[in-house]
């Protein structure tokens, strides 16, 4: 039932005197407490405007329960003559304070506190919050017993806040909470809040100024909780910290922070992992082969709803951001800076991100309206090729896929590729990041672009930058792997010699040292790269053109296992050496 549906059935069973105890269920997080205020505070009914609330939560006893209502109950009474007035005092000074010296007087004091319990809770309507998560001493039969007595007896009103989808079944709590329904409840309204409501809740309690946004995202993975809603928000505002964004960049951003988000916070249903929504754009996840005769097994099902989600969010593929959100919730660690860069690049292509959003629309109604023919498709697709190059490689492949598939549409396709090539070609790029971490499917003309781009990178790739890289980044790519590899004693001399910047000869004479200390773990990359160097050093070292220079290489290999190394090799050596 929808929180408007329910609050009306809420408040018309509160206006009905024969309903003593009155049942509020449904699952955690969909704002029975909230819709409970709500009522209270616009009641008409005075009883209900005062009722007494009671959060069963560490409570471990019905005297607990008691004191807490007593309590509650205290400050709102007006006028109930002189016994009353000294429960007030003591509640007043503390009954804490006086045990302290006198224990007698505090146990006749809670117990006269406790004995009041019937007056004080008479006719009372009283608000049990949190039944689930009552301390493990205090059975759901106690509490049970309690409400039977105090509604029969005392007349008073219950309404019991339960969330039964956190119901354990250890205990038989499940069993005595059916008996509770069949022998003490008199009426009960399930509340099942629909996303739209759940979201304009959350959104009341924690606004946002991306609030449009992040509601379509929100209702179209269909968040039902709260309490995890307002969490997402509060991760949108704190990665997006109140900037003015275009729309064209909150459609890129926010599907992905709500989504990651409710994956985290486990808001999702049945929903998918980090690793699963990753991947989103590799050809495995879109162009996924399966056998048509063969039923689908139940994995397979679950895996089709999560693309089909991650769809209609327009989560196409993933890209650095993901990966810096995803980093985020799982450290707790925020690293501004990071996510800033890639926003701001997100702003600086503002006119880039409209484009590509334009071509995620389109792609989105070549899957998705059955109703359009592909001759008003074809047309639409006809305005791509003059934006071709604002497009990533990625998504230039998939319009090209979709097109060639129709009558007309060939040619369009073409031109979109060849106009992203002679983009990509005018920006003068000397290397390009081809690593494609998630696989994405790309053009094999793109594919031959970048690898020309590649190897001239690589043909024009020095030994000094290569370990340069090493060093900076404890690691390498193929760019260093083919410029050690094909390094000779020349290249090395050459590089020693030349180099002007003595900080980095430094740090690039002591690396090639290690390397070299350290052969085993880096000549199967490097292939002889390592003994190129000390060939070079060793020239060099011998050269008594370079006495200076001579006399660092001595010093640098002196008291190391490779001081030896510098002494000249005799000619037979030097012819036998591959």
């Amino acid at each position: 039932m929808s929180l408007k549906k329910t609050r009306d059935q809420l408040v018309k069973l509160l206006g009905q005197a024969d309903n003593n105890v009155i049942a509020l269920s449904g699952k955690w997080g969909t704002g029975k407490t909230h819709l409970w205020n709500e009522v209270k505070n616009e009641s008409s009914d005075d009883k209900v405007k005062k009722a007494l609330y009671v959060s069963l939560f560490g409570l471990s006893s019905i005297d607990h329960i008691k004191r807490k209502l007593i309590e509650a109950a205290i400050p709102g009474v007006e006028s109930h003559g002189g016994v009353f007035d000294g429960i007030k005092g003591l509640f007043r000074v503390g009954v804490k304070a006086l045990s302290t010296h006198y224990k007698a007087l505090a146990a006749l004091n809670d117990l006269n506190v406790l004995l009041m319990a019937p007056v004080v809770l008479r006719g009372k309507v009283i608000v049990i919050d949190d039944i689930e998560r009552k301390h493990e001493k205090l059975g759901i039969d106690e509490v049970l017993g309690f409400i039977d007595e105090y509604s029969k007896q005392h007349y008073s009103r219950f309404v019991l806040v339960l969330n039964d989808d956190q119901l354990s079944s250890k205990g038989d709590q499940e069993k005595l909470w059916a008996t509770f329904r069949e022998k003490v409840i008199d009426q009960e309204i399930r509340l099942s809040t629909s996303a739209d409501e759940t979201f304009s809740i959350a959104n009341m309690l924690v606004p946002s100024k991306y609030a449009e946004a992040i509601k379509r995202a929100s209702v179209a993975c269909g968040l039902t909780n709260i309490r995890i809603v307002i969490k997402v928000i509060r991760v949108a505002n704190l990665i997006l910290a109140e900037r003015d964004l275009k729309n064209a960049i909150q459609a890129r951003v926010i599907p992905s922070i709500v989504l990651f988000s409710a994956i985290h916070y486990r808001g999702l249903a049945d929903g998918p992992d980090f690793k699963f929504a990753l991947n989103a754009g590799n050809p495995d996840w879109t162009a996924f082969v399966r056998d048509s005769n063969k039923e689908p097994t139940l994995q397979e099902k679950r895996e089709d709803g999560w693309r089909m989600l991650m769809q209609e969010l327009g989560i196409h593929s993933c890209d650095e951001f993901e990966k810096r959100l995803v980093e985020f919730l799982e450290s707790g660690l925020f690293e501004a800076g990071s996510i800033e860069t890639i926003i701001d690049r997100y702003v600086a292509e503002t006119e880039a991100m409209e484009a590509r959003e334009s071509a995620q629309e389109f792609l989105k109604r070549v899957y998705w309206d059955h109703r359009v023919d592909e001759a008003q498709l074809v047309a639409e697709a006809a305005s791509f090729p003059a934006r071709s190059g604002l497009l990533d490689p990625f998504v230039a492949t998939q319009l090209d896929s979709v097109l060639t598939k129709m009558p007309g549409g060939a040619a369009i396709g073409e031109a979109i590729v060849e106009g992203w090539i002679q983009a990509f070609k005018a920006s003068k790029p000397t290397t390009v990041n081809d690593d494609n971490p998630f696989n994405n499917p790309l053009h094999p003309k793109i594919q031959a672009e970048f690898a020309k781009i590649n190897a001239n990178a690589e043909a024009n790739a020095t030994v000094v930058d290569a370990c340069i890289y090493i060093i900076e980044n404890s690691g390498w790519g193929t760019l260093q792997q083919v410029a050690m590899q094909r390094a000779t004693a020349a290249d090395f001399e050459a590089a020693i010699r030349g180099m002007e910047d003595l900080d980095k000869l430094r740090r690039f004479m002591r690396r090639m040292i290690e390397m070299r200390l350290q052969r085993k773990t880096y000549d199967p990359n490097f292939g002889t790269a390592t003994e190129r160097f000390v060939e070079a050093c060793r020239k060099i070292a011998n050269d008594a053109a370079s006495p200076r220079l001579a006399d660092l290489i001595q010093r640098l290999f002196s008291g190391t296992a490779l001081a030896s190394e510098l002494a000249p090799q005799p000619p037979t050596a030097q012819a036998q050496r591959p």
